[in-house]
């Protein structure tokens, strides 16, 4: 009986995973392990329908501490999703705590269970600033707690498969920003912001933004991973999950325009005006909340170039399943509530 354990099993990337895999009866048996239930309703919606398969376990469990307890025997791969990510929101030392220590320990586990395959979700945030072209050969140089931490976390699974590294088998993907069906990050605010007329350029209209729609990650993870298990790839294999070519803030606008038949052009205002506002207003706007869109740190991202391409996967002929527009497109299918709302 093959066994699937996903960490983080009940976070966005987490429960999107295990719906495939039982969609393509991979695995007999999948344990979803997190330290939390999701709270919003499409993830709900996913949480209950996994929740009632019999060939799904859910366990609560806090990857930051042991993992030796945990009633699971032998497995044949683990996901490691669970993250600490939103910037801003968190002290530097939670991104530690979690993705350091969290991936420790999952080594530890992936040991006593004797699991020879692991998959793990790092982040492009460890290639740190610039808005020159990025890709699997360019420096990680971080300069957040976040990437940073992720780095270490990548560290930590290099160390875990060189200690049998004929037989042990790593995938690492670094992710753009994720988006579609529940996802509630900086992308949904855009089709909320543009559905309501709200949205206007700040001078970054033409600012490379790397990401990737959350079933095209799901496909381009398992599609490296089964390369591996056939002997195609090597046993570490560590690519970029970003979307060819790399879009620009205009491509995402025009894209989500597209699906609510909107054809209006939105203002742009200039780069200089936004940033001397951002200046004069920083006393009050670093006092707020991490969660705020007005965050100093977060109106400052706005102004972030990500310019990451997928190098690896272009290399080794990878097919795409989607382009930007398609995948807003198939985002508003799969759940039309969070274009309405």
């Amino acid at each position: 009986m093959k066994t699937a354990v996903i960490f983080g099993g009940m976070g966005f990337i987490g429960m999107h995973f295990a719906t495939y895999l039982l969609s393509q009866n991979k695995f007999e048996l999948i344990y979803l392990i997190d330290i939390s239930e999701p709270k919003d309703k499409f993830g709900n919606t996913l949480y209950e329908n996994l929740k009632i398969n019999n060939r799904v376990k859910i366990i609560q469990k806090d990857i930051r501490k042991d993992l030796s307890d945990l009633q699971v025997s032998k497995v044949d791969i683990i996901f490691d999703f669970a993250a600490i990510h939103r910037e801003p929101g968190h002290a530097d030392h939670e991104y530690f705590d979690t993705n350091v220590v969290g991936s420790k320990n999952i080594c530890k586990f992936a040991d006593q269970v004797n699991c020879k395959n692991i998959i793990f979700t790092s982040s492009i945030s460890v290639y740190g600033p610039g808005d020159h072209e990025k890709n699997e050969d360019t420096n990680t140089l971080p300069n957040t707690a976040y990437g940073k931490s992720k780095l270490n976390a990548e560290n930590n699974y290099f160390n875990w498969q060189n200690q049998n590294e004929n037989q042990k088998i790593l995938t690492i993907c670094r992710p753009g920003v994720v988006f579609g069906p529940g996802e509630n990050g900086n992308v949904t605010r855009l089709v909320k912001a543009i559905k309501k007329r709200l949205f206007f350029f700040m001078g970054n209209k033409y600012l490379k933004k790397s990401g990737i729609y959350i079933k095209e990650l799901i496909y381009s993870i398992m599609w490296v991973n089964e390369n591996q298990i056939n002997n195609h790839f090597k046993k570490i294999s560590l690519f970029n999950g970003t979307l060819h070519p790399c879009p620009n803030l205009n491509n995402y606008v025009s894209a989500i325009s597209i699906q609510f038949e909107n054809t209006k052009e939105f203002i742009s205002i200039p780069k200089t005006l936004i940033k001397l506002l951002i200046f004069f207003t920083s006393f009050f706007t670093k006092n707020l909340s991490s969660g705020s869109n007005y965050n100093y740190t977060r109106l400052n991202k706005l102004f972030r170039s990500n310019f990451v391409t997928p190098k690896f996967l272009l290399n080794s002929k990878y097919n795409f399943s989607y382009t930007l527009k398609s995948a807003m497109k198939d985002w508003k299918e799969t759940n039309i509530e969070d274009w309405e709302s």
